[in-house]
């Protein structure tokens, strides 16, 4: 019998209302068996949107399981997690081999986390406020600051705990039950003995039950900066090499318009005529005008050698960074124009020579003393005598340098760096090495200043100075 007498046809079955999407494959068996298989869009579509839910769950679950679980490591303190271990391990051990004393001990377990959980619930209860008494001390001293808890909530303040990070250290004290509207101030002392830059802050308030199973912090944004400055002496402004400009010492170089007077000679075209020298003038029958001695404006240079390697010890390194401070402070308060500048750091990879100089704001005491507050040795910083010669590139204005080293720097490198400046320059040494004496000796055209102790550089540069 044939395939259309057998049935009714895909037209006879849409006819009588029979509609379906999908697609039909038919096939026979090798035992002649005839196969009829049929996919219909509606089951198809049924199957995805229950794989795309089932991967929707998934992920939601995961991603509530990732945070709970994030949640419980901030929370749960060492103790926590070995009150959960005892209520599992109870558990387990009691209800297997039937021990009564392992429930008991997993149900009080189970009932003291429960009882922790209260102490974490609700908002940051405290505002938390800390100030500095001064934003800068001198190494060696201490600076006082004070932190103030303010309960600004409707309801009591459960007794509490502030901790303040202070550089590598931390402050940590005990904030008890406030009222509404009450505060707890807590005076701190931070001590600084040593040369540095220090942040204080964030505080970070915590909120625990009484036997520490659960803990909640709390982070403040504030933080403060404590500059830390080198201890500096006051030394006189007469010393070696300080000129004023208007009493600078003239050069060779002769100019039409200065101070210093030099001679007359013929008028030339262009010269200015508020220059003629009206009664050489009159005694030669020709227009004769002024000329100078160029005065050269007083600029001291202060260099700090950053290379470790020039210092024996770390208290060289401090004494030298205290002698610049000292340096540099006192011809800022004599309105001098200076400028200090140090090291500059060489990238340990460079291909190919690298020279990098950092110069030092010298606009207030303050300024400079902040920026010498944070300056360290190292190894791949520039050399002193590439420091110089740096320097004398990029100012043509240098009166008098300093050049600030320490003991194990070589006499060779120091002569280097003296010969960067132009010979009207005067150039002095300054080495720090508290096994010596101090002293100061002529090396060439260079005075070396030997410290023992910061205390000896009033006293040399006096000496200089007469």
């Amino acid at each position: 019998m044939s395939r259309g007498s057998t049935g009714r046809t895909r037209a006879d079955r849409t006819a009588a209302g029979h509609t379906r999407t999908g697609y039909t494959r038919s096939g026979v068996t090798r035992a002649g068996t005839r196969t009829r298989t049929q996919l219909t869009g509606e089951s198809r579509g049924r199957w995805v949107a229950l794989g795309l839910w089932a991967l929707h769950a998934t992920r939601t679950a995961s991603d509530a399981v990732r945070h709970a679980w994030t949640e419980a490591r901030s929370v749960v303190t060492p103790a926590g997690w070995a009150a959960i271990a005892w209520v599992v391990v109870g558990l387990v051990l009691g209800l297997a081999f039937g021990w009564g004393e392992f429930l008991i001990g997993a149900a009080v377990g189970l009932v003291l986390l429960l009882m922790a959980l209260p102490f974490l619930l609700g908002r940051e209860q405290y505002v938390v406020d800390f100030s500095l008494g001064h934003d800068a001390v001198v190494a060696g001293t201490d600076a006082a600051g004070e932190i103030v808890v303010t309960n600004p909530r409707a309801r009591i303040a459960l007794p509490g705990r502030v901790d303040v990070p202070v550089g590598e250290g931390l402050i940590d004290f005990h904030v008890p039950l406030l009222r509404r509207g009450h505060e707890h101030r807590e005076a701190i002392v931070i001590p600084a003995p040593h040369r540095g830059i220090v942040d204080v802050g964030p505080a970070t308030t915590s909120r625990s039950d009484p036997l520490q199973l659960l803990l909640r912090e709390f982070h403040w944004a504030e933080v403060r900066t404590l500059f830390i400055h080198p201890v500096t002496i006051a030394i006189p402004s007469t010393s070696m090499g300080f000129i004023r400009d208007l009493e600078g010492r003239t050069t060779r170089t002769i100019t039409n318009e200065d101070i210093s007077f030099h001679a007359v000679r013929e008028y030339a075209r262009g010269d200015a005529q508020r220059q003629i020298h009206w009664k050489s003038t009159a005694k030669t029958g020709t227009l004769m005008v002024r000329q100078f001695e160029e005065t050269r404006r007083s600029t001291i240079s202060i260099l700090l050698d950053l290379d470790e390697r020039s210092y024996s010890s770390p208290i060289e390194f401090e004494m030298a960074v205290s002698a610049v401070g000292s340096l540099g402070v006192r011809a800022i308060r004599d309105g001098r124009d200076v400028e200090v500048v140090v090291s500059g750091e060489v990238p340990e990879f460079a291909q190919a020579s690298v020279r990098s100089l950092s110069a030092l704001r010298v606009t207030t005491p303050r300024a400079l003393l902040d920026d010498l507050a944070g300056v360290d040795a190292g190894v791949d910083v520039v050399a002193l005598p590439t420091l110089a010669r740096m320097l004398v590139d990029s100012s043509a204005e240098t009166s008098l340098a300093f050049l600030v080293t320490g003991s194990s720097a070589l006499l060779p490198h120091l002569q280097s760096a003296a010969l960067a400046f132009p010979s009207d320059v005067a150039v002095a040494a300054v080495v720090c090495d508290p096994q010596s004496e101090p002293s100061m000796h002529a090396v060439g055209r260079t005075r070396v200043l030997s410290l023992g102790i910061l205390d000896d550089l009033r006293q040399l540069l006096a000496r200089g100075a007469t």
